[in-house]
């Protein structure tokens, strides 16, 4: 379903899609210790509870998506790149509870509740309005005690807005409850809760 949505190239699936033809780990995701340090952080604030039904926005080339398929029974790994889905959908063959989608945020969103919502480094890329648009779609789909986890690298950038911006547009435009908050050298990770009452 969300692979049709998907047909029709955008400029960013563009983008992306020749950025892993290029290099198939264009962030050095699978090496650097900057990923790999982020990658424990983001179960960390997860902590040890497992999952019904994540939602992973920008699962790249798949290296986080394998570390979470530990903490879910089911999981939606979506991304613009069909590119790197092809990367992410070799690397985690073997696992038949992940669902690759190509598709573009928040033109497409996947139908049904989510307990769990991570959007790791790929706010950015988005403008203001997709931003806020975004927020309320993972508010909305997810379960009453569901998490939605934002990392965002804080670097300066040529993107619509920065990682700082990308977190308070994202928490203003719903009623969000921030349940952690972590910022290191070069990200922050945001743990955020569905506001009482919701």
């Amino acid at each position: 379903m969300g692979e049709e949505r998907a047909r029709t190239p955008s400029e960013r699936q563009a983008r992306f899609d020749q950025l892993f033809a290029d290099d198939p780990d264009p962030w050095d995701i699978d090496t650097s210790d900057y990923e790999r340090g982020k990658r424990e952080a983001v179960l960390a604030a997860l902590g040890e509870r497992r999952f019904e039904r994540l939602l992973e926005v920008g699962c790249a080339g798949g290296a986080l998506t394998e570390r979470l398929v530990e903490r879910a029974n089911s999981i939606v790994a979506l991304d613009v790149s069909t590119k790197a889905l092809e990367l992410s959908s070799r690397r985690l063959h073997r696992f038949e509870c992940v669902e690759f989608v190509a598709a573009e945020v928040p033109s497409y969103w996947p139908d049904g509740q989510f307990d769990a919502v991570i959007l790791s480094e790929v706010l950015y890329f988005l403008s203001a309005g997709e931003i806020r648009q975004v927020s309320l779609l993972a508010h909305q789909s997810l379960t009453g005690n569901g998490l939605c986890l934002l990392v965002n690298w804080t670097g300066s950038n040529d993107l619509p807005v920065d990682g700082d911006r990308a977190a308070e547009l994202f928490l203003d435009a719903a009623p969000w409850r921030v349940a952690k908050a972590r910022r290191e050298q070069c990200y922050r990770l945001d743990l955020l809760e569905r506001g009482a009452g919701d």
